[in-house]
């Protein structure tokens, strides 16, 4: 005999057995939501169907027995998020971060799948730190992680890494993430190897010899807190050079972190000549914030590139309007506490935003009407997805259940405390934003639920 319960506080229905996720064979249904699906230009309400672990359906009124259902009623159903810059730490700072922990940060966040920095211990520069991170990912079985490896040998741009070898392991790109290639002979090299073996450049844009040991936006505010800058210029002219490098090369770039309004200028200017190799991101701190939050010496706000001012903020969100940007990241890095309570100088650089991500998006760039939900959505699902060529990041019939469930109107303030990732170091902290996840599904399993890991 089959038992139906209902859970009201989360409108989650089981009906069999009580168990927390699927094998094959069984059966999700989500009614009554408002599905927002960019690859298929879908938006309005609809009916989700999961059956061993693919998008089954997607229609009016789907009357299918499940065993389980939930009612998304007042709720938005998307693909679930893709974010294509995050650090997990493991191996070697598995006190920072642990796959594992990134990976509940990430549901808790809507995030179905990340894309893992190679900047751990040891560098991921070879075949044996790539599938380590790929087994440990599948035995977790919790996000989809795709890992990438640095460009460059222990990240040190001097002598380029096996980039088939790395490839072949499961690397979905190559990155030596924090700091640029220098050497633009070696750089060049890497994307003609690239080109042959059809691999992901992606690149971190800094001109080393302009940083000058710069802490923050050179600017009013770090003319007033005293602080060494750090001109927009290193990023401006990194980013030309990786372009031009990419136009001559034929490989595929795509630029990590842009945050200069000279960086939108010259990504505007490579489309327009048609360049359909080159794609680029923007973090969603760097849409949403200014330096001003770094006010106080506030670390908590320290991060590369740094929060610029509002003028760069400002071509930012135009550049995104204009559909120059192709994907929102977070570039998530978590910080043990003593890493952060320092003096600003000596304080490292980054935070962690896989579970604020979605809501800073809403908040800061929705809410105020720059773009619409669906065109702010395609940028953290079909739009990582497209560049990484992986088959997630839509609702189509057949593909991989990966689905978030959003309350797209919830006000909620940002609580340290309350994150699953083991870093606490947010410039949100405290601040009131809208929007957060109501449930994650991975491969048609329910894995985060009302704030609970199932």
């Amino acid at each position: 005999m089959t038992t139906s319960t209902t859970n009201s506080k989360s409108g989650l229905q089981q009906h069999g057995t009580r168990d927390a996720g699927f094998s094959g064979g069984q059966t999700l249904l989500i009614k009554n939501g408002h599905v927002v699906d960019p690859q298929n230009n879908i938006d309005e309400q609809f009916d989700v169907l999961v059956e061993d672990g693919v998008i089954a359906k997607v229609a009016k009124k789907i009357s299918d027995k499940a065993q389980k259902i939930i009612d998304a009623k007042g709720l938005v159903v998307t693909p679930g998020l893709i974010d294509m810059q995050v650090h997990l730490r493991e191996p070697g700072r598995e006190d920072k971060e642990t796959i594992e922990t990134g990976s509940k940060a990430a549901l808790a966040g809507g995030i179905t799948s990340v894309v893992a920095m190679p900047n751990v211990t040891p560098v991921a520069d070879n075949q044996t730190v790539i599938e380590f991170i790929v087994k440990r990912a599948k035995e977790l079985n919790l996000v989809n992680v795709y890992p990438t490896g640095s460009i460059t040998k222990g990240e040190k741009g001097e002598t380029l890494s096996e980039i088939n070898e790395l490839k072949r392991s499961g690397a979905v790109a190559i990155t030596d993430d924090g700091v640029d290639v220098q050497d633009e002979g070696l750089l060049k090299r890497a994307m003609e190897y690239a080109k042959t073996c059809d691999m992901l450049v992606m690149s971190h844009c800094e001109t080393e010899d302009l940083t000058e040991g710069g802490v923050m936006h050179e600017g009013w505010v770090s003319t007033q807190l005293g602080l060494p800058g750090i001109s927009a210029l290193t990023e401006d002219m990194a980013v030309y050079k990786n372009i031009l490098l990419a136009e001559e090369t034929g490989a595929r770039l795509h630029l990590l972190h842009n945050s200069t309004a000279g960086a939108m200028r010259a990504i505007r200017e490579a489309k327009k000549r048609g360049s359909k190799n080159i794609t680029a991101e923007v973090c969603v701190q760097h849409f949403a914030l200014t330096d001003e939050e770094c006010l106080g010496y506030n670390t908590n706000a320290k991060m590369y590139p740094p929060l610029r001012s509002g003028d760069h903020v400002v071509a930012v969100i135009k550049a995104i309007k204009d559909g120059v940007i192709d994907a929102f990241t977070t570039d998530h890095a978590p910080h043990i506490e003593p890493d952060k309570i320092k003096p600003f100088q000596d304080a490292a650089s980054g935070f962690v935003g896989l579970e604020t991500s979605f809501a800073v998006m809403n908040t800061y760039l929705v809410k105020p009407g720059h773009v619409s939900f669906a065109g702010a959505l395609e940028k953290m699902t079909w739009g990582p997805a497209r560049i990484l060529r992986v088959n997630r990041g839509h609702l189509s019939v057949g593909a991989p259940a990966d689905i978030a469930i959003f309350d797209t109107k919830k006000e909620w303030v940002v609580d340290e405390k309350k994150f699953f990732s083991k870093g606490k170091n947010s410039p949100f902290i405290g601040k009131t934003l809208t929007g957060k996840a109501v449930s994650t599904i991975v491969g048609g399993v329910l894995k985060y639920h009302q704030g609970e890991m199932l």
